[in-house]
C-alpha cells in the first residue's frame, strides 16, 4: 500500500491495517488486558451498546498508543542505527 492511500482517520493519523494489528496481537493482549477486560465486563453486564462506548474507547486508544509507539521507537532505531537522526519520544515506550 503506497503511502498516500493509506488509511486515515478524521484529524489526519494513520489507522492501523489488519496485517499490523493482527502482528501486535500478542502484545495487545497483555499491554491492552485490563482495558479489555472492563470492556468484556461492561458488555455483560449490559447489552445496551451504548453504555459501553466509553470503555470501547480506552480499548481502541490503548492499541492505537501501543500501535504507534512501536512504529515511532521502530523508526526511530533504524534512523539512528544508520547515522541519519536521533530523535527523542515524547513517552515512555
Amino acid at each position: 500500500m503506497s503511502a498516500s492511500s493509506t488509511p486515515v482517520d478524521a484529524s489526519g493519523e494513520p489507522i492501523p491495517t489488519s496485517s499490523v494489528l493482527m502482528a501486535a496481537s500478542k502484545h495487545i493482549a497483555v499491554r491492552c488486558r485490563p482495558e479489555n477486560v472492563a470492556f468484556l465486563n461492561c458488555k455483560k453486564k449490559d447489552p445496551n451498546p451504548e453504555k459501553c462506548l466509553e470503555k470501547g474507547r480506552q480499548v481502541t486508544r490503548c492499541v492505537f498508543n501501543l500501535v504507534c509507539a512501536g512504529m515511532l521507537l521502530f523508526c526511530e532505531l533504524v534512523m539512528s542505527s544508520a547515522g541519519y537522526i536521533e530523535l527523542v519520544l515524547p513517552f515512555s515506550v
